[in-house]
């Protein structure tokens, strides 16, 4: 299995993405998604991982990655397809964290977050959206 996934991502860096006839993905951030009437419409989300650590191979694969997958083949079928995921900022782990590292949660979940991003990013990893628990707009969303 990680092998196939192994190769699946290296047949989709962006070198070989360039040189394919296959729809591209819109950038990050480019267009707000909303529902389309007459298209399939497809949400999709990941486990959040927390930001009480640098992510590892685990978070991707077993987490954002499947998801990725899906995303990407869901779009050239034609879907209109919003993949979202973002950092779990919540928890003890946060906590105990911040404790030994000296630093606030939110410090803490700011230097994770990014940390979480530009990993993600590395991999090119594609999300439409990828977001914070803390943020007052999730916030009033989840009430």
């Amino acid at each position: 299995l990680f092998l196939f996934l192994s190769f699946f991502f290296l047949c989709w860096k962006k070198e070989m993405v360039d040189n394919c006839t296959l729809p591209l993905i819109p950038p990050l951030g480019e267009s707000r998604k909303l529902p389309l009437e007459g298209k399939r419409n497809t949400l999709i989300t990941s486990a959040l991982p927390y930001v009480n650590n640098v992510p590892h191979l685990g978070n991707i694969i077993g987490c954002v990655l499947s998801g990725d997958i899906f995303a990407r083949y869901c779009r050239q079928r034609g879907d209109n397809v919003l993949y979202v995921c973002g950092t779990d900022e919540y928890g003890t782990a946060t906590e105990v964290k911040a404790l030994k590292e000296g630093i606030t949660p939110k410090e803490i979940c700011d230097k994770y977050h990014a940390c979480h991003k530009s990993v993600y990013e590395w991999f090119d990893i594609k999300f439409d959206h990828f977001g914070r628990t803390s943020t007052q707009n999730q916030t009033e969303i989840a009430q």
